[in-house]
């Protein structure tokens, strides 16, 4: 059965493979901006938690939970987001997951039946059509439009009879563009009016992995907001920087209030089942917690200047820790990440986003281990 899904797989296993090999037999220290593994102090009040916590639990307090996390904790999460974000959200409506993957794989397999076409935003996450193929869906890719913004008129071209669903990012993975309210009001016209001409609900996975993660200061506009039909997806390891811990969550709009025995389901039948009880008791304190990221914004502003400077044509963005940025005319995205790869810069290729022509920096290191990577990054472009 996996075979099904080696085209979609090897892409990243390939790099993972010119990873390994430029870590491995370089001679000059590599400097690895793929990976969003943070080695840069950004706010560690929820490491902090974390460890007094390892301290102060009983073996009582680290047992089985139930399917989709403990009432008490789904509880404070819709809690939570309500406070922020005007909603209504009931404990039923929240179900957390091990990490923002498996939200997402749950998702689909859950909310949507073989056969239905999916449309997904491009350039997008790696692993979305992994995921969809396994549940027997159809992937239809639709660009993003100038500026790497949504694409309103190509989203409603795209939609037709066999739509269920799309999926977008809000901030968007790879690009760290933050969809404005505007946009994402003229995003949920659109389903709407897909809805009434071809007479069928359309629900709307919108990837939040990286919503706390704005670093530019302006607020975040949620499609649930404005479509009931939307599946919010959350990620509490990138937003404190914990990713190994895998914890997070799917918060279900009152246009699904009846889907949540599915959703449970699913995260049985898939073998998910929840969080670790430890990762619980954290989300526990941290709920209403908001990250800060004014390092990360320094060092943004600072790359993102020096890449223009440079000659390099890059991609204006307010969140995420990422740099998305164009590659030399004419040459290859995977070439030319090899070519930085061999002066020492390890970036990610956007064919693995499902577009072609750029590549990705991830920002998880120090400003002087930024500096030392920006002058690489010119002898790449000048050679």
């Amino acid at each position: 059965m996996w075979a099904d899904t080696d085209d979609l797989a090897k892409p990243l296993e390939e790099f993972a493979a010119l990873h390994g090999r430029t870590l491995r037999s370089s001679s000059t220290k590599p400097i690895d901006l793929s990976y969003p593994n943070p080695r840069a102090g950004r706010d560690d009040r929820a490491f902090t938690q974390l460890r007094e916590l390892v301290r102060d639990l009983d073996q009582d307090d680290l047992q089985y939970t139930p399917f989709g996390g403990g009432t008490l904790v789904r509880r404070r999460v819709a809690e939570a987001m309500n406070r922020r974000y005007a909603l209504r959200l009931r404990h039923r409506d929240v179900v957390l997951t091990p990490g923002a993957t498996a939200a997402l794989s749950v998702t689909f397999a859950a909310l949507f039946r073989p056969g239905d076409e999916i449309l997904v935003v491009t350039p997008c996450w790696m692993d979305y059509p992994l995921y969809l193929r396994r549940s027997g869906l159809t992937m239809v890719e639709v660009p993003s439009g100038p500026g790497k913004r949504l694409d309103l008129d190509g989203l409603r071209a795209a939609c037709g009879p066999r739509t269920a669903g799309v999926v977008i990012s809000q901030p968007a993975c790879p690009t760290g563009v933050l969809h404005s309210a505007a946009e994402i009001r003229g995003l949920a016209d659109v389903l709407h009016e897909c809805e009434r001409r071809f007479g069928r609900a359309l629900t709307l996975v919108s990837d939040e992995a990286h919503r706390d993660v704005i670093w530019d200061g302006r607020p975040v506009s949620l499609p649930m907001q404005v479509h009931p039909g939307t599946v919010s997806v959350y990620s509490y390891g990138k937003a404190w920087s914990l990713q190994g811990q895998r914890v997070g969550y799917l918060a279900l709009g009152p246009g699904l209030d009846d889907r949540a025995t599915d959703i449970e389901r699913a995260m049985r039948s898939t073998g998910f089942a929840a969080p670790t009880a430890l990762m619980q008791h954290l989300v526990m304190r941290i709920a209403d917690w908001e990250p800060q990221h004014e390092s990360l914004g320094d060092d943004q502003r600072w790359i993102r200047a020096r890449l223009s400077d440079a000659g390099y044509d890059v991609v204006p963005a307010q969140g995420t820790a990422f740099v998305y940025v164009r590659c030399p005319e004419g040459v290859d995205d995977t070439e030319f990440v090899r070519r930085l790869a061999g002066l020492g810069v390890l970036a990610m290729p956007s064919s693995l986003f499902h577009e072609p022509g750029y590549f990705r920096l991830a920002l998880n290191t120090t400003r002087p281990q930024l500096v030392v990577a920006a002058q690489r990054l010119d002898q790449a472009l000048n050679r």
